[in-house]
């Protein structure tokens, strides 16, 4: 019996091991530190990050101070990224090359005013300035153009390792906010399109949202829900606050299927829209449709839908079977053993 147990214990540490073992999970240390330095046009003072009040057509130098607090020297991306509005309804300055929204005019695209992304490497213990040159537009221009000066360490290390390898990169972001008046803009809101999509394999509805005008819409919350066409059954529904849109971008407000299948058919979007704390509202009704062939290849590859296979289960259940049936193997030939002894 001690060998069965034996073996059992190999195969469920084999089982851990298969699923769990493959994968490194590292933390890059936060080591560096990114800064920036105001200059004269700075129009808030307390803020840290670039608010400046820029005059037509005239550049000007901005800098940012990247501090290593390491022990050897590295290297630093460093990108000047235009604003945008993830599906969390977060401002994001994370990508660079994105492509715009189409409400965006294209002389006041932030990543045309700027460098491209260049590669700063910092030695040791050092603190380093990173300038770049700001070119201003030519023609003064309503509510802000924003972005962002965003900084990350670039990885050296780069062989590679069995299994599945997961970095938690850290990167600074330095907002890099432009007026050339301090004029109010009010925020306007478009309902573009309604699809059946899919994120990290579940099933959603989205809405695409945009924000048409060059300013930040804050305090944005949204209530929407899908009925059947022609009908008031409920198919789904959210609510979501405190979201916020960057200047002349749009997202994919996502409406959650909730572990259901998607049925194809016809649906009815209801959705209703408040931001800066509900003084402004938008409502919106727009018809769409779920086809068979989306459905099918959605609910295929789902793996939270009331109709998909759970395989972790089923691998699971197999590999106790195999262990179970080895056990009964070992325990008969060591019954048949301890006969032939007698």
């Amino acid at each position: 019996m001690k060998k069965i147990w034996l073996v059992l214990s190999i195969s469920l540490l084999t089982l851990i091991g298969f699923f769990f073992g493959g994968n490194q999970v590292k933390a890059e240390s936060l080591n560096f530190s990114v800064s920036a330095v105001q200059p004269e046009n700075q129009i808030d003072k307390e803020i840290t990050y670039f608010d400046l009040l820029v005059k037509p057509n005239e550049g000007q130098d901005l800098t940012v101070k990247i501090q290593n607090s390491d022990s050897q020297a590295h290297k630093y991306r460093v990108s000047i990224n235009r604003a945008g509005t993830n599906r969390n309804g977060v401002i994001d300055y994370s990508t660079h090359g994105v492509k715009p929204d189409k409400s965006l005019n294209t002389k006041y695209n932030i990543e045309t005013l700027v460098p491209a992304p260049t590669t700063v490497e910092v030695p040791a213990k050092t603190t380093q300035d990173y300038t770049f040159h700001l070119n201003v537009p030519k023609e003064a221009f309503d509510g802000v153009i924003l972005g962002g000066v965003r900084v990350q360490r670039v990885e050296s290390n780069s062989k590679k390792q069995k299994g599945v390898s997961i970095r938690n990169q850290f990167a600074y972001v330095i907002g890099l906010q432009l007026h050339s008046n301090e004029d109010y803009v009010a925020p306007n809101m478009k309902l573009l399109n309604v699809k059946a999509k899919q994120y990290n394999a579940r099933n959603y509805v989205t809405a695409n949202l945009q924000n048409t005008k060059p300013t930040i819409m804050h305090e944005l919350k949204v209530n929407a829900k899908v009925h059947t066409k022609g009908t008031k059954d409920k198919v789904m529904d959210v609510k979501k606050d405190s979201m916020t849109m960057a200047p002349n971008s749009n997202f994919d407000f996502p409406i959650s299927a909730n572990g259901k299948a998607l049925k194809a058919g016809k649906y009815t979007l209801v959705l209703d829209a408040y931001a800066e704390k509900g003084r402004y509202h938008w409502h919106f009704t727009k018809d769409f449709v779920i086809t068979d062939k989306t459905a099918d290849k959605l609910n295929k590859s789902a793996v939270d839908t009331e109709d998909s296979p759970n395989y972790f289960i089923w691998i699971v259940l197999a590999v106790l079977v195999v262990i179970a049936l080895l056990a009964v193997i070992i325990y008969l030939n060591q019954k048949n053993q301890k006969k032939r002894r007698k």
